[in-house]
């Protein structure tokens, strides 16, 4: 299956093996649209053959079947957020992957991903927009995933609306694989294993979370790669594996397990251990993101680079070498 952005439209070219199957058979399995969804577009008569197709233009209907020599061309919904209604130009984004479809974006820490208020006058969704506004592009673009605004490293963006339906099915379905770096305090015991503890708001400290039985499912795998004795204390490198993304679920998994990220204030972490200072901010950071690609099938896969306040707590430590390289 070859598909592309074409002007205002997703230009979809079957192939072979979709022969003789319903363009809504396409549509749920190949481009792993959610149903409410493609009814709507059904609807909308945003469905019609390509210039490949069999009736050049012709609206498609759900149950009308694909031939060889067909393709399918969708309408792209407007974008939703208009360069105007930006405050300011915005700093460039630091892109770690590209392509019609989507982009990843090495996220700086003290950097909200979307605006919480009025006054949050850069964000990184914003850098994003303005990545396409430069190139004269005005698609809707969304984040799939988000991070903390003092979590570093990658996030991943749909840059329309079918490529955004399609990876919040495969987020939903632990399709993409998210790992994380983590210098916390002290040493994990076991040092590698499974935290499968719920997690919800906690009622007494506004925008904290904490373990508790009437919280939501979460689950993440760690696995301490090295420990270094810092004084009293002790410093461990840990890296950290989602399968579900609970707001602070790493913060609060390692902090119920007694080593809480170093400079995780809110959560124990402190401002640093000994020589290892950590005055703002937190050294957590999302390091490797990996998926199928929802139309190619093929694996994306990207790393990024650590920033430099985590880099030099690494070799402050002699940990460095316990760091996959860049």
């Amino acid at each position: 299956m070859d598909v592309n952005v074409v002007g205002n439209g997703l230009v979809v070219n079957p192939g072979k093996a979709w022969v003789d199957r319903e363009v809504y058979a396409l549509l749920s399995d190949g481009l792993l649209l959610p149903q409410g969804y493609i009814k709507q577009m059904f609807l909308e008569h945003r469905v019609h053959s390509g210039t490949m197709a069999l009736n050049a233009h012709h609206v498609l209907k759900p149950n009308q079947r694909l031939r060889l020599e067909g393709g399918v061309e969708e309408e792209l919904p407007t974008a939703t957020k208009r360069p105007e209604m930006l405050s300011t130009e915005q700093a460039e984004v630091d892109l770690l992957y590209e392509d019609d479809h989507m982009l990843i974006a090495n996220k700086p820490a003290h950097l909200l991903v979307h605006a919480g208020t009025g006054e949050d006058l850069d964000t990184l969704d914003d850098r994003v927009v303005w990545h396409f506004v430069g190139r004269g592009i005005h698609r809707e673009v969304r984040h799939v995933h988000r991070l903390d605004r003092d979590t570093s490293g990658a996030v991943l963006y749909a840059t329309h609306a079918y490529s955004a339906r399609a990876l919040d099915q495969m987020l939903a379905d632990r399709q993409i694989h998210r790992k994380y770096l983590a210098l916390v305090r002290g040493r994990l015991n076991p040092p590698s294993g499974v935290v499968d503890l719920p997690i919800g708001r906690d009622r007494h400290v506004s925008g904290r979370y904490r373990v508790s039985s009437t919280g939501k499912p979460a689950v993440t795998h760690y696995d301490t790669l090295a420990v270094r004795t810092v004084g009293n204390d002790a410093v461990s490198l840990v890296q950290c594996e989602l399968t579900t993304g609970r707001t602070h679920q790493i913060r609060v998994h390692l902090s119920a397990m007694g080593c809480p990220v170093l400079g995780d204030r809110l959560y124990g972490g402190g401002n640093g251990v000994g020589l290892v200072r950590w005055e703002t901010g937190h050294a957590l950071h999302a390091q490797d993101l990996y998926f199928l690609h929802p139309y190619t099938k093929q694996e994306v896969m990207v790393h990024a680079p650590l920033p430099e306040n985590f880099s030099e707590a690494a070799v402050e430590l002699k940990l460095d070498t316990y760091i996959e390289s860049d």
